[in-house]
């Protein structure tokens, strides 16, 4: 089987058309340029120049190999530039999974992060629950995933990257809607709109402890899953809720929100989530370390 060498060398006499000036553009002598013709052609079974004339020129055979030749060599090169990438994991398609709500503000500052550091990679983003991201991590179906703290943690290793406030949303027309900040007693006897026990048991866990320990109660009038649902009905005039601040770039022009004063540990965490137990990729490592560069430190201090 003929080797790139030979292919390359062929390509450059064909470009030049002269044995002395193709030896010279190789940084070779002749003979040696000669000989590596000679076992192209006895390995092709075909004459590739015609050497009767002074002047050598591409036999018709010469021709059609030269057009797939050129087109080896760039596949060629190409296989070999993808190869260096991804051993320096530049360069790959990494699957990440991310819970609905980190739609709104934190996936879109994941995707800018990333495309300023690793601008190579191909993303692919899937939105997933947190416990459907349990199971996909260590089946090997998403790379890294943005969740909550699951309850099972034993197959993951965690990472928080973002802690968000809640916030105050109100409809634009409600009594309270001018006022600037708020607490927790502001919600007793209100209209209220909560996280379902269910769906929404991470903001129904995290809400229902902080009314218990103040003894605040207002008026539950639904439970909800999900904070963007939640929040349509708030514009909806349905009543009032609490929700990450992260909503902020949702757009219901019957909502307003407030900030509301509210114990330090009573937020909403998002956390990064890898595989204990997947195989190794140098393109998830490279990926991981700069999220964790990027947003660990900010969700440390919040």
């Amino acid at each position: 089987m003929y080797d790139l060498n030979q292919v390359r060398s062929f390509i450059t006499i064909a470009g030049e058309m002269n044995f002395r000036r193709a030896a010279k553009a190789l940084n070779m002598t002749q003979p040696p340029l000669t000989r590596q013709i000679q076992l192209l052609e006895r390995e092709l079974g075909v004459e590739l120049f015609d050497r009767s004339e002074r002047a050598i020129r591409l036999t018709l055979a010469g021709q059609r190999f030269l057009i797939e030749a050129e087109d080896l060599l760039r596949r060629a090169e190409a296989a070999a530039l993808a190869a260096r990438r991804a051993e320096s994991a530049t360069e790959g398609s990494i699957v990440i999974g991310f819970i609905p709500i980190a739609a709104v503000g934190l996936i879109p500052l994941i995707v800018k992060a990333l495309r300023e550091t690793l601008p190579g990679i191909d993303l692919v983003m899937q939105e997933m629950q947190t416990i459907e991201q349990v199971e996909a991590l260590p089946a090997g179906r998403i790379d890294l995933g943005i969740m909550r703290v699951p309850g099972d943690q034993r197959l993951l290793k965690l990472t928080r990257i973002f802690r968000v406030p809640f916030v105050v949303a109100l409809p634009r027309e409600h009594p309270l809607a001018e006022q600037e900040e708020f607490s927790l007693q502001d919600l007793n006897g209100q209209d209220f709109i909560m996280y379902s026990p269910g769906d929404g048991a991470y903001g129904y866990q995290i809400l229902n402890k902080v009314f218990a320990a103040r003894n605040i109660r207002p008026n539950i009038v639904q439970l909800i899953g999900q904070s963007l649902t939640i929040l349509s009905l708030v514009n909806a005039g349905e009543g009032i809720a609490l929700v990450p601040e992260c909503v902020r770039g949702s757009i219901f022009p019957n909502v307003v929100l407030k900030p509301i004063r509210m114990p330090k540990q009573s937020t909403t965490e998002y956390y990064m989530a890898r595989s204990k137990t997947a195989s190794s990729n140098p393109l998830t490592d490279k990926v991981h370390q700069a999220l964790h560069d990027r947003f660990y430190a900010d969700a440390r201090r919040a």
